[in-house]
């Protein structure tokens, strides 16, 4: 069937699903359609609702050959609000879509060859994971998430992956009839030493199996530089592996906490800086420091500023783990770092579900000198 206006039913084989979570396939004018809640392999009835020259978003209205793969939502509001992405995949498919739409990116944007398997770990839960949540009010008196749009306020009565303290306090703010434009809700127990607004990992479990593979992979040595450390997760979780532990975020918050808790703990092999990274990692690496010093860089979404990607490309450290919240930008920064002109090459990869349920996806790199 030909599309002929924007209402017209379709009938789309989803051959892939694309980053964000929207699955992928083609209509019969030849044009790439995203249709989201749908998995590979699945057939579905949709309805074009955005067209442009070389693709259409459409909307799913049926399922008619479901992925063996698919599972029920677990939340009421899934569709609706604008928060999860793969409630209706199991938790094989999710990390699977991650693994790969990871490589994609690396070898379509970073243009990297060659790469090595990417290891895939499971969250330990795949449900109330979440120690911190931000939601909104409505026009209507409405507490909740936005939806696809970005306007548009979902009440949300109990969010199925926040944790029970996280949903104690919705449940209390709910019940005040306070009126909120923006509240964010914490499980402080979970915040361990960082600062109220520093940043922390929102899934504890996950996030040690991350420390733990972060700890396989650097192997320890002389000198480790954390960069962008925030309050010194790595940095406290490695420090018995290393004689000098070097941390540099340009959140003094962060840093204070880190330096307080380093007295605190006496780990005499713990310093910190407040500055941006670009700043000290020059500095970290001259005059042969780079070749005795192993690098952890886990940036914002934003990826590695480009002076610093440059200063590691100069240096060549002894070994570089990146931790990246963004394929795109990793892939960015490992085509410069270790492609085909850089000076390093990928020799380990490892997807880490962090955020189950959601299209955001958590990846550690190691990458050692050519």
């Amino acid at each position: 069937m030909v599309v002929r206006d924007a209402t017209a039913p379709v009938e789309v084989l989803i051959r892939d699903v694309a980053f964000g979570g929207a699955g992928v396939g083609t209509l019969l004018d030849g044009r790439a359609v995203f249709v989201p809640f749908t998995l590979a392999g699945e057939r579905v009835g949709a309805r074009v609702t955005r067209k442009k020259k070389g693709w259409a978003e459409a909307e799913l209205l049926e399922v008619l050959e479901p992925s063996p793969s698919r599972v029920a939502p677990l939340c009421p509001v899934f569709g609706r609000c604008g928060g999860c992405a793969y409630q209706h995949a199991d938790g094989a498919e999710q990390l699977r879509i991650k693994a790969k739409q990871t490589r994609d990116a690396l070898e379509r944007i970073g243009g990297l060859k060659g790469l090595p398997e990417i290891r895939a770990e499971a969250a330990p839960s795949p449900w109330e994971y979440r120690n911190k949540i931000t939601v909104h009010g409505g026009p209507r008196g409405e507490i909740g998430f936005f939806a696809a749009d970005g306007r548009t306020v979902v009440d949300v009565a109990r969010c199925v992956i926040a944790n029970a303290a996280v949903n104690a306090e919705l449940g209390r703010l709910r019940r005040s009839g306070r009126r909120v434009r923006h509240a964010t809700i914490e499980d402080l127990a979970e915040r361990e030493a960082s600062p109220k607004g520093s940043f922390h990992q929102v899934n504890a479990a996950t996030a040690a199996r991350l420390l733990a593979w972060v700890r396989e992979q650097v192997e320890g040595g002389a000198r480790l530089l954390d960069a962008y450390c925030s309050a010194g997760f790595f940095a406290f979780g490695l420090a018995d592996l290393f004689g000098e532990i070097c941390g540099v975020d340009r959140d003094p918050r962060a840093i204070a906490a880190a330096t307080a808790r380093a007295v605190r703990e006496k780990r005499e092999n713990l310093r910190f800086f407040a500055a941006p990274i670009e700043e000290k990692l020059g500095w970290f690496l001259e005059d042969g420091a780079a070749e005795k010093t192993v690098v952890l860089a886990d940036p914002p979404r934003e990826g590695l500023a480009p002076a610093a990607a440059d200063a590691l490309v100069r240096a060549r450290p002894a070994r570089l783990l990146y931790v990246s919240c963004n394929p795109a930008t990793l892939a960015r920064d490992l085509g410069k770092l270790a492609g085909e002109d850089g000076p390093f090459r990928v020799e380990t990869l490892a997807v880490f579900d962090m955020f189950p349920q959601t299209a955001a996806i958590e990846v550690g790199a190691r990458l050692e000198p050519r």
